[in-house]
């Protein structure tokens, strides 16, 4: 299903975020591994630090979205609710007596709503955020490199489709030529009474006359 063009810009939000901060960030995080007993929650963006904090993100931007049955994933040491405008706007009440009291709010540009409660997690847990951050941005990297080679392929394509039809053209035309200059030769031939006809010591003659032309034109210049 197609992200909302707000939700796109709520993740650009926090990219930027993420790259003045000088921390690593990425969306769409799969939580764990099934063979652990998660791998089915994901959490919308998520963000580390240089001394492993962790930040979780739930992005939000309609009340029926709020309001389903799809987990908010609270795993990390800060965690919050990024909010659309319109949705803040009409459900504000709302929101705040259902999202937990450690949990901030913050809206589609990043403004606070309100503060965020640090959350003490263990070192498994912190491990295992870590490992997911780590294999859901190695698939987006593969997925970026793909989607860059795919590019590519494309760009290539075009270019051997284009030369292809030139080359198409230039054998087309070759193949006319050649059949004018055959007839000029059989007919040249045949009307001058001559048995073997040579084009090219035709035009090797042609291209004298031209050039004895030129040098007696620009005789007559001189005089």
């Amino acid at each position: 299903m197609a992200k909302r063009q707000e939700t796109l810009d709520i993740e650009a939000a926090l990219q930027k975020d993420t790259r003045i901060k000088r921390i690593y960030g990425c969306e769409e995080i799969t939580i764990g591994f099934y063979n652990n007993g998660h791998g089915n929650e994901i959490v919308d963006f998520m963000t580390m630090d240089s001394k492993g904090i962790i930040k979780c993100y739930e992005i939000k931007v309609t009340i029926q979205d709020f309001k389903s049955d799809a987990k908010k994933s609270w795993y990390g040491h800060y965690n919050y609710l990024v909010v659309g405008k319109e949705l803040w706007n009409e459900h504000k009440d709302y929101i705040l007596e259902n999202t937990p009291k450690h949990i901030g709010i913050l809206g589609s540009s990043l403004g606070s709503y309100r503060k965020c409660k640090k959350q003490d997690i263990s070192q498994e847990q912190s491990e295992m955020l870590k490992e997911s951050m780590i294999r859901s941005m190695y698939y987006k990297m593969i997925k970026y490199y793909n989607a860059s080679d795919l590019d590519e392929i494309k760009r290539l394509n075009s270019g051997i489709r284009k030369l292809k039809k030139d080359a198409d053209n230039y054998r087309d035309r070759a193949v006319k030529a050649e059949n004018l200059i055959y007839s000029y030769e059989n007919y040249k031939a045949y009307n001058d009474g001559i048995d073997d006809f040579d084009f090219k010591k035709a035009v090797e003659a042609e291209k004298k006359k031209y050039l004895e032309n030129i040098k007696a034109e620009v005789k007559s210049w001189r005089k």
